[in-house]
C-alpha cells in the first residue's frame, strides 16, 4: 500500500500553480502559508514534479511524518502543523471522491506522529524570556499565586503563559494600564496590587519582574525574608532593578540565568530533534512492512473510495 503513495511538496505560495493539479479529484491537499502538500496514488507527471520536491513510497511517508511532527517547519517542533493536517484530513473526508489507500496512510500517519511527539518532542517550543520564566516557575510550583510587575508587552507575554496554571496578580506604576490588561482578559480573575503597597509582595511565592530602570527598586532587605522562604523572584528587567548578593541558588534569577537556561534548552531541543529524526527512520521502515505488498489492492481501490 505504501508503495502506491506519491507526494509533491511545493514551497511558498500556491497562487500560480496549475489549477488542474490542485483540483484533481482524489488527491489529498494540505495548503499552508509555507507550503502545499499534494498526495496521490496515480502518477504525477514530470512537469508537475518539477514544481517542487517529489517523493514516492517510503520516502513520501517519511517526508509526511517529518512534516506533521514540525521538523520541516521554520520553528522545528511547532504544533500548529498538526491542526492544519487534521483540518485537511477533515476536508478530505468531505470530498465526493477520495482514495481508501490515502485514508489508511493518513490514519497511520496521525498515529505515528503522536508517538514521535510524545517520545521525543515534548516541550521544545520556541524559547523566549516569558517562556523560560514559565519553565523556571514550573520546576518549583505546579500552581499558586504569581505576581507580575509591570504592564508592558513582556508582562502580557508572561501573563499569557502563566494564566492557565496560576492565580495572577499585577502591580505597576500605572493603574490605568493594569486596568486595560484586565479588560483584555475578562475571563481571568486578575488581581491588582497597588504599586505603593509593596508589603503585599511578600505574600507571593513567585514574582516575575518585567520592569527595567537605572534605579534599584528592590534591595537586599526586600529579598531577605523571601529567600528565607525559598520563594522565587525572576528579574526580566533591563537594566536590572534589583540589588542583592542572592543568586538562583536562593531563588533569585537574573537575565544572565535566563540566557544560560535558554542555551541549555536549545541544546536539549537539538538532542530531541535529532532523536526524533532517527526514530522516524526506524518507524517508517516498520510502517512500510505493515503497509507493504502483503495486501493486494485493485486499481480502483488504490484510486478511489466512494
Amino acid at each position: 500500500m505504501l508503495h502506491a503513495i506519491k507526494l509533491l511538496h511545493i514551497q511558498g505560495s500556491t497562487a500560480e500553480l496549475d489549477k488542474a493539479l490542485l483540483e484533481e479529484k482524489g488527491i489529498f491537499l494540505l495548503k499552508t502559508c509555507q507550503r502545499a502538500l499534494i498526495v496521490k496514488t496515480s502518477p504525477i507527471i514530470e512537469t508537475h514534479q518539477a514544481l517542487g520536491e517529489y517523493h514516492e513510497g517510503k520516502e513520501a511517508y517519511k517526508f509526511l511524518l517529518e512534516t506533521i511532527c514540525g521538523l520541516k517547519s521554520k520553528l522545528q517542533g511547532e504544533n500548529e502543523i498538526v491542526s492544519q493536517f487534521k483540518e485537511a484530513y477533515h476536508n478530505y473526508l468531505q470530498t465526493e471522491v477520495r482514495s481508501s489507500v490515502i485514508l489508511r496512510v493518513l490514519e497511520k500517519l496521525f498515529k505515528d506522529a503522536k508517538e514521535i511527539r510524545r517520545d521525543y518532542l515534548v516541550k521544545i517550543g520556541q524559547q523566549s524570556y516569558a517562556g523560560i520564566a514559565r519553565r523556571i516557575v514550573q520546576t518549583k510550583y505546579d500552581s499558586g499565586r504569581v505576581l507580575i510587575l509591570g504592564s508592558g508587552q513582556l508582562a502580557k507575554d508572561v501573563l499569557k503563559l502563566l494564566q492557565k496554571r496560576y492565580e495572577i496578580s499585577i502591580s505597576a506604576r500605572s493603574p490605568e494600564k493594569v486596568q486595560q490588561i484586565m479588560l483584555e482578559h475578562p475571563h481571568l480573575d486578575i488581581t491588582y496590587v497597588p504599586w505603593e503597597d509593596q508589603a503585599q509582595y511578600q505574600d507571593f511565592s513567585t514574582i516575575v519582574n518585567t520592569i527595567g530602570a537605572q534605579v534599584t527598586l528592590f534591595n537586599h532587605d526586600f529579598f531577605s525574608p523571601r529567600c528565607t522562604k525559598r520563594n522565587i523572584f525572576i528579574d526580566l528587567g533591563s537594566p536590572s532593578v534589583i540589588q542583592t548578593p542572592y543568586t538562583k541558588d536562593h531563588g533569585v534569577f537574573r537575565l544572565t540565568d535566563i540566557f544560560s537556561h535558554g542555551e541549555a534548552l536549545d541544546k536539549e531541543k537539538k538532542v530531541k530533534i535529532d532523536s526524533a529524526f532517527s526514530a522516524i527512520d526506524g518507524l517508517v521502515d516498520r510502517r512500510a512492512t505493515t503497509l507493504g505488498h502483503n495486501h493486494p489492492f485493485s486499481w480502483e481501490e488504490l484510486q478511489f473510495a466512494y
